[in-house]
């Protein structure tokens, strides 16, 4: 029976190109597919509207704490909940001709992350039939995997550079995984910003200790460190980019082998 993947992660070490790599997955989706997308920017840095080039108002970390200090001066019985939850639909879904958009953000408290994670883990299970696929642009670290919020998983691309701190974290993601039985899905493991054939060598042996299939190597592009610098959204590289055509390639075979789309 063919694998129809409906939840997307991508995660990894930070630094790897995690949000650059799912505006050209997201490009190379829009171009095979007229599936209904959202996009979700679940790293607290938010920094994936821009790569994307939209005009983004408000996160849902903003949205809570505006709420909470609204909530705050009304009566106990007031529903707080109910005014929360309107609000994450009608101002943090930003509604493109394309495709769709939330930004996680990050609440103006310190310390834990808990918050957005869990109410990342109740929004994907309310919003999940309104989509066809949906794309998670993951923080860094570990937390999201160790915390089980991602139950909804169906795919989870592994991102690293060539340093072994990228292949270390792929490991410890595996391996945490594995020890929390956490379902997230088939793994696909992605070489991003790979410049030599050593570095390429030494990433198809990772896969081979640990066991998980190689989605494709990205090469180093001056187009996304140019386009990057000067502010200009990753959806505008050009077709014949080396990072777009690998990432491009990779997803169609994707494609083919699970029936992806």
């Amino acid at each position: 029976m063919p694998i129809e993947p409906s939840t997307i992660a991508i995660t990894g070490k930070g630094g790897v190109g995690k949000t650059s790599f799912t505006a050209l997955l997201l490009k190379a989706l829009l171009a095979h597919t007229h599936k209904k997308i959202l996009v979700i920017d679940a790293d607290p840095a938010a920094n994936l509207a821009d790569v994307l080039g939209i005009p983004l108002q408000t996160t849902v970390g903003q949205i809570i704490d505006k709420t909470k200090r609204e909530v705050e001066k009304k009566p106990d019985f007031y529903d707080g909940g109910a005014l929360l939850e309107f609000r994450l639909w009608e101002d943090a879904l930003l509604e493109g001709p394309r495709f769709h958009f939330i930004a996680m953000g990050h609440t103006s408290g310190r310390g834990c992350y808990c918050m957005i994670h869990d109410l990342l883990s109740y929004m994907l299970g309310n919003i999940q039939s309104f989509y066809d696929l949906i794309l998670l642009d993951m923080d860094a670290g570990l937390e999201h995997i160790s915390r089980n919020t991602k139950r909804e998983l169906n795919l989870t691309f592994l991102l690293t550079d060539p340093s072994q701190m990228g292949f270390n974290t792929v490991r410890r993601i595996i391996e945490l995984a594995q020890e929390l039985h956490n379902l997230m899905g088939k793994f696909l493991l992605v070489g991003n910003m790979f410049s030599t054939d050593k570095d390429q060598e030494k990433l198809r042996r990772l896969t081979d200790v640990l066991q998980i299939p190689l989605f494709g190597v990205i090469p180093r592009d001056e187009n996304i460190t140019r386009m990057n610098l000067y502010g200009n959204p990753l959806m505008d590289i050009p077709l014949q980019s080396s990072a777009y055509q690998a990432v491009d390639c990779a997803l169609i075979t994707l494609i083919k082998e699970m029936q992806l789309l």
